[in-house]
C-alpha cells in the first residue's frame, strides 16, 4: 500500500502532492512544512499510524531472515532489540566515564517523564493507569542490557497522529489558533562504522542543533518548549546538551535532571512526558509543543514564557527536528 495506491481507491482527485517512501514522522512533518512553504500544495495532512502489535513488532522484513548479513550479523544475535539496545548503551558509558556520574543519575528524567506523562489525557500511561515511577523503582528495576532498565526503554503501543499543515494566510482563517514552523532539518548522517562512538553523536547533535539555530535565526536563549526524542533516556542528554537548552553544555545532563524540570518549574524539559510517559507513540513531542504554544496543554501547561518550541522524532544519526512558532518569524 503506498501513497499513489491510497489516492486513488479513496477518490482523492484534489491531492496534488503524495510522496511514498517517507520513513518516520521526522520526516513527514518536515517534508509537509516545506511542500506547503514551496507550493507544491495549498493544505498537507500528515497521519501518522505507529502500530506495535504484540508479537509481531519487528518481525518482517529483514528480520524475518534465518541469516544476519552483513553489519546486522554483529547487533542482531543479542536478540530482535538487543542489537539497538547495544549500539545506544555503548556512547552512554562513553559519555559516563568522559564526564563522571552512573547510569542511575538518570533517574529524576525518567520519574518526570512518567508523572508528565499521567498529565497527558491522550497518552497510554493516562489512559491506563500506569502509575508514575519512584527512584526505588527505577534503580531496582530489571537491566533489558546492563546498564539499560527496562523504565529506559520506551513501550510499544498502538497509536495514530494526524496533522494539518497549510499557510499562514489560510490558518488564519481557522478554529483552531495556528501554529507557525519556523525551520524543519532532516539529516542522516554517516557513520564511520556499525558503531557510533560518543565523539559522533556529540557532532551529529552540534551539527543538528547549527542547522535548527541558524535556518531559524534563533538561538539556544530563545527555546521555550524542548520536545527531543526519548525512545531510550539515554539518548536525550545528547540532544540537551547539543542544542545548550537552558544553558546546558556537555556534561552537565545529569546536574540538571537532578533539578527542577518539572512542568511548573523553572526548566520544564521534555513537557510531553515524551514517549516513556506515553508509550511509543513518536509522536507526543510534536502535540505537546503545539498545545504548549497555544495555552491548551491544560495541568502540562508550563508556566514559563511559551512562544516557541522545538520537537523531534529522531535519533542522533538520522530523523528530524522542527521548529516552531507562536508568531511568524
Amino acid at each position: 500500500m503506498n501513497a499513489e495506491w491510497l489516492v486513488k481507491t479513496m477518490g482523492l482527485s484534489n491531492v496534488k502532492f503524495a510522496p511514498t517512501g517517507v520513513p518516520t514522522i521526522g520526516e513527514m512533518v518536515g517534508m509537509a512544512a516545506q511542500a506547503v512553504g514551496d507550493g507544491m500544495c495549498n493544505t498537507c495532512l500528515v497521519i501518522y499510524p505507529c502500530g506495535n502489535l504484540e508479537g509481531r513488532y519487528r518481525r518482517g522484513g529483514e528480520n524475518a531472515d534465518d541469516y544476519a548479513r552483513g553489519a546486522r550479523q554483529w547487533t542482531v544475535p543479542w536478540g530482535n532489540h538487543g542489537g539497538n539496545d547495544f549500539i545506544n548503551i555503548f556512547p552512554h558509558n562513553q559519555y559516563c566515564l568522559k564526564y563522571g556520574g552512573h547510569h542511575d543519575d538518570l533517574a529524576p528524567f525518567v520519574i518526570n517523564q512518567h508523572k508528565n506523562g499521567m498529565l497527558t489525557p491522550w497518552g497510554f500511561n493516562a489512559t491506563h493507569g500506569v502509575e508514575p515511577i519512584t527512584v526505588d523503582d527505577y534503580v531496582s528495576s530489571r537491566f533489558i542490557l546492563n546498564p539499560l532498565r527496562i523504565w529506559d526503554c520506551d513501550r510499544p503501543v498502538q497509536a495514530s497522529t494526524a496533522y494539518l499543515f497549510t499557510t499562514s494566510e489560510r490558518a488564519r482563517d481557522m478554529r483552531q489558533k495556528p501554529v507557525y514552523v519556523l525551520n524543519h532539518s532532516q539529516h542522516n548522517f554517516k557513520q564511520r562504522s556499525t558503531q557510533a562512538d560518543l565523539d559522533e553523536i556529540e557532532m551529529w547533535t552540534d551539527r543538528a542543533a547549527k542547522r535548527m539555530y541558524e535556518g531559524a535565526g534563533l538561538g539556544p536563549k530563545d527555546v521555550d518548549i524542548f520536545n527531543p526524542y526519548d525512545g531510550y533516556s539515554i539518548m536525550t542528554q545528547f540532544y540537551l546538551e547539543g542544542f545548550q537548552w537552558h544553558g546546558v553544555k556537555r556534561g552537565e545532563a545529569m546536574k540538571f535532571y537532578a533539578g527542577d524540570i518539572s512542568v511548573k518549574g523553572p526548566h520544564p524539559f521534555s513537557s510531553s512526558g515524551g514517549n516513556l510517559g506515553n508509550g511509543r507513540t513518536r509522536s507526543a513531542m510534536y502535540t505537546d509543543s503545539i498545545e504548549q504554544l497555544r495555552g491548551t496543554a491544560g495541568a502540562r501547561q508550563v508556566t514559563v514564557r511559551a512562544e516557541t518550541a522545538l520537537a523531534a522524532f529522531t535519533t542522533p544519526p538520522s530523523g528530524g527536528w522542527i521548529m516552531f512558532g507562536k508568531e511568524p518569524n
